[in-house]
This record gives structure tokens, sequence and C-alpha cells, in this order.
């Protein structure tokens, strides 16, 4: 039976994904959100079909989702980004360090102010550039990878960006085969990570690094169901190395393993992390003032904190949101203080227990936050695979409503789909939680 299935059913669900993901690596337009979200919301439902409908799916092993999920990210090892121009950053902070000059010391404006241009560095690539006045604020781990892409293609962006996507493919790779041998993974896991559309799209498509960041993250939670704690703290500065974010679950695996054993976990994370970050210590100011601007300034398809302004400017007349920034970032950093005091019991040290915990943190800070990129999503949705929680891989499709901001080609945030995609959200994980279920079950 299994050979029938084989022959025809893993066939056609891989044409049909590799189809979905060439179409949005290659012919996809940011402009054009009508033929965008067409084939997205296609290839998003085909997806929920596959993980969560089709009954012939349960006769194909993990492996076989494994090795689809890297084929169709490899397809993507040639296309120039089109959804995200952080990667021309990237090249940039990359060739600085190359050059020999710290990439965290000076905004790219400084280089064209003063006429300073190191190799690599010119006015043609500083005219791709996004938020040129702001000093950088990739981790140390991103750094590494974006100076070995400058010394590997030194004069190339097409070439540079080939040598970011293969880290990132060798990192989902690595998160596939973790998913596939992880026992408290259920069966569905590999699947449902390796066919999603929005992580297809926006780790290896769009050079995002929440793909190192996952990629560690699970290493680490693997490394703690099998007990190895050591190993689990190095993981966890990995990823912090990647993202800042992991800092937020702290308190959360402290609390979950105990007071002793959480020590030792936290010692080791922060000797680790001390050691990687011990480059960027010297230009540590200029790391804080980007952070700063980044919560007073930027404003990007949030939910609780666009709610809050609103209601400040009907009350103050103005709008308060670079008073907001600061005190939700405050209020994120107490949520996840009290989750961790009151989620995790010592008497429920399954791994999928702590995973619940870290999902409903990054619920509040995305919440909370001013900023909400869709490749943010993927974080959650990756922890998801390991809950009973699905709210997070719902809304790795709702999030595709946020790319309807660039229709036409010009930045206008449409608040209709913005509201669309949080009620739809908040409506779920209200219905999730009050009936302990899903509406489709798992199949695999």
């Amino acid at each position: 039976m299994f050979d029938g299935i084989r022959r025809f059913y893993f066939p056609f669900v891989s044409g049909i994904a590799a189809a979905g993901t060439i179409w949005l690596g290659y012919f996809a337009s940011r402009p054009d959100f009508g033929s965008f979200i067409a084939v997205f919301g296609g290839f998003f439902v085909f997806y929920l079909w596959v993980v969560f409908g089709k009954k012939e799916g349960d006769a194909i092993p993990a492996r076989w989702y494994v090795w689809l999920g890297i084929g169709l990210r490899a397809l993507l090892l040639f296309s120039l980004p089109h959804f995200s121009d952080d990667f021309y950053r990237f090249l940039w902070d990359g060739r600085l360090s190359v050059a020999g000059w710290h990439p965290f010391l000076h905004p790219p404006d400084y280089f064209m102010e003063q006429q300073v241009f190191p190799k690599g560095i010119t006015p043609e690539l500083y005219g791709l550039l996004n938020s040129p006045q702001y000093y950088t604020v990739y981790p140390p781990l991103c750094q590494a990878v974006f100076a070995a892409a400058a010394w590997i293609a030194p004069d190339s962006i097409g070439a540079g960006v080939l040598v970011l996507k293969l880290f990132l493919l060798l990192c989902e790779a690595g998160t596939l085969w973790l998913l596939a041998g992880a026992r408290f993974a259920p069966k569905y896991a590999v699947a449902a990570y390796a066919l999603n559309p929005l992580l297809i799209l926006e780790i290896v498509g769009n050079c995002h690094f929440e793909g190192a960041m996952i990629f560690f993250l699970i290493a680490g939670l693997v490394a703690l169901q099998r007990e190895r704690l050591t190993l689990a703290a190095a993981c966890w500065a990995l990823a912090t190395a990647a993202k800042m974010l992991p800092l937020l679950f702290l308190p959360v695996i402290w609390r979950w393993l105990g007071w002793r054993k959480g020590l030792i976990f936290n010692l080791v994370f922060g000797a680790i992390s001390l050691v990687l970050f011990a480059p960027l210590l010297p230009v540590l100011p200029n790391i804080l003032e980007s952070l700063d601007l980044y919560f007073r300034q930027f404003q990007f398809n949030a939910s609780v904190y666009y709610l809050l302004r609103a209601l400040g400017f009907s009350l103050r007349g103005y709008d308060v949101g670079e008073l907001l920034g600061p005190w939700l970032g405050v209020a994120t950093f107490l949520g996840a203080l009290l989750l961790a005091l009151l989620w995790p019991s010592r008497k429920q040290r399954e791994t999928a227990t702590l995973a619940g915990a870290m999902v409903y943190t990054l619920l509040i800070y995305l919440s909370f936050s001013a900023t909400v990129h869709p490749w943010y999503i993927t974080v959650p949705m990756a922890i998801s695979l390991f809950t009973r929680r699905h709210f997070a891989i719902l809304w790795s499709g709702l999030a595709a409503l946020s790319y309807s901001h660039y229709y036409h080609g010009v930045f206008q945030e449409n608040y209709v789909l913005i509201a669309l995609e949080y009620s739809v959200l908040w409506g779920f994980i209200v219905w999730e939680i009050a009936f302990h279920s899903f509406p489709l079950s798992p199949t695999k």
C-alpha cells in the first residue's frame, strides 16, 4: 500500500509545493499584493490540507518530508530576495568587517558624509540600504556569516546572497533533522515545518536569520530533553548570538529547570554569551542607541500597540508612540517574568511544557511590539510544533496580509487587513484555549 501512496501522493504534494515555492521566490512582486496573496493563500490552504487533513500522508516517513523541505528551500538559493531589502545591510556589514572596520562603529551615513570608502563600500550599495542613518543591530553570529559572505564574494551581491542562503539552508536542514528525531515532537511536526510557505519564503527566500535562531533554539530544547545542560546552554547562547530574542526565555527556563539546574544553565549561558558578544562590548552605546530608536520610531503591523496609540491620540490629541514603545518593552519583560512564575510547574517537566511557555512569551512580546514583520512569526510557529497549540501555525498564514502595506510600491498600512489578521488570530486563540483542541485533527 505504501508503494502506491508514495508513487502518486508524495510526487503530487512535492510538485504543488515546488510550484508554489518557485512562484513566490522568483515571480511574486511585493507591490502586486493581489497575485501574491492569491498564490500564497492557495499554498497555505494546500499546506493545511496536507499536514492536517489527508490520511494518505500517514504512510509517508518523516525523512521524506525532511528531504522535501530541504529541496524546496534549495530551489530559492539563486533568487534575489524581493520582499525584504535587509540583505543589503548584511553585505554592507560584512564588507566593513572584511575591510577591517567594526560594523557597529559608524552608521552608513558616516561613510557618505566623510567620503570614506573601505573596500566594497560604495555609493551604489549605500543607495540600496534601508535606515542608513542607524547603527547596525545584528548580533555576532550574524556578523560572522556576513563577513564570510563578503570574504567569499567581495564584489558580487548575488554571490554574497548565495553564501548567506547556503548558511540558512544548513540551519533549516538541521532544524528538520532535529524535528524528525525529537521524541517529544508530534508526528506531523516535520511536515508542518517542511511545507510551511512563510518559513520557506522568509528564511532561505528572504535571508532572515530567524532560521539560525530557530535551529539553535530547537537544538537547545532537544539537549534539555536529553538532560545535556551544558550543550543546551551553549545552543541557547548561539541562538542569542543570532537574534537576541532568546534572552526573554531565560526566566522560563530557570523556573522549569529548578533553582540549582537553572542557575547552572544561566551561568554557562552567560559565560558563553560573554565570549560571543565580547567584540561588541566597546560599541555597546551604539547598539543601545539603535535599539532605543527601534522601540520608539519603527511601527509596522502592530496590534496592542496600535490600539493604545489610537487611544492615546484620542485622549491627548497627539501621537504617543514614542512613549508607548519603552513602556510596552517594560510590560513585555514583566509579562515574561510573570509567565515564568505561573506557567511551568516542577511537576510538569515535559519539554512540551517549556515550549508552551516559550510560545506564550513570544505571544506577549509580539502583541506588545510596535513592529511585527512577517518573519517574526516564524519563531513562535516553529516552537509551537512541540505543543498542543496551533494558533502560531494559523498566524503564519495570516501574517501574509501585512504584505498589503506595500501595494503598488507605496508604503501605506492597511488597517482593515491588520484588524482582520488580529481578530481572526485572537478569536482562534480564545477558541483554542477554551476547547483545548484544533478543528482538524493532526494525522501525522
